[in-house]
């Protein structure tokens, strides 16, 4: 009787995201996007500005010449970069040193605005915040890293394509929002804004992810009965260990 070969594990792709904040009037925001109800996965989700790391984002000789400490490489120098360019294609927001704010001119590829500009990016600014990784039972996966940082005082805006929004929103409002059913999460957005949630200004937030060791977070999908189990690790720090159904629903693409 032969024994079935173990099923092969699909490659984490890597992946960033940012968690833009600012001092609102009525205490920390952070910057959300809501994804398109048409999207493939996650439709109709509030979501950080993010996605995938491009092989060019890995060419340090490409982007050493825009950076504010070009001697300084940081290991995860790449990410940082592809979480500063998904921003700027979905929101049009570019954080860096530049005579020229407000929101950027839309069309401009996210390396030619750097040169036209003479724009510095600060990736020591950058407060490595949370790493996930998709469950290796999943055909799809991401390697991703979140970064939290403080804005500089930009406009919004969005692509329309992958997001049909962009909204400066407090943590507390979108996880009651969430509770009420009026927004819909995925389960690493609602963790990481549970987390975000805890301070109440910029000052504080960044203080406290400065403490605060990343741990990397690998869920673990299990099959029951009636349906899954998504279950991460207590060590992970969020307070919280399993995912909702509803969660769950998000992330298939059901309603």
């Amino acid at each position: 009787m032969s024994k079935e070969a173990p099923k092969k594990i699909a490659p984490a792709l890597p992946a960033s995201s940012v968690l833009l904040i600012r001092d609102g009037r009525g205490g920390l925001e952070v910057l959300m996007i809501e994804r398109a109800k048409t999207m493939r996965f996650a439709p109709g989700a509030l979501v950080f500005p993010g996605g995938k790391v491009d092989e060019s984002d890995f060419d340090v000789w490409r982007w050493q010449r825009y950076l504010d400490n070009p001697r300084k490489t940081l290991k995860d120098q790449a990410f940082r970069l592809a979480s500063l360019r998904e921003l700027y294609e979905e929101t049009h927001i570019l954080l860096g040193d530049t005579k020229k704010k407000g929101t950027a001119p839309k069309g401009i590829p996210f390396q030619k605005l750097l040169k036209t500009h003479g724009v510095r990016l600060h990736l020591d600014k950058m407060q490595p915040f949370a790493h996930w990784v998709t469950p290796e039972t999943m055909p799809r996966r991401f390697d991703t890293y979140f970064y939290l940082v403080p804005d500089d005082g930009h406009l919004e805006d969005f692509d329309g394509e992958e997001a049909v929004s962009a909204k400066w929103l407090k943590p507390r409002e979108i996880l009651r929002d969430w509770e009420t059913d009026k927004v819909p999460l995925m389960f690493p957005t609602r963790l990481n804004l549970m987390k975000l949630a805890r301070s109440s200004t910029v000052a504080a937030a960044m203080q406290a992810t400065r403490q605060q060791p990343v741990v990397r977070v690998l869920p673990r999908l299990k099959m029951k009965e009636g349906g899954v189990d998504l279950t991460i690790q207590k060590a992970a720090g969020y307070g919280v260990t399993k995912a909702t159904l509803k969660e769950l629903r998000v992330e298939s693409g059901k309603s």
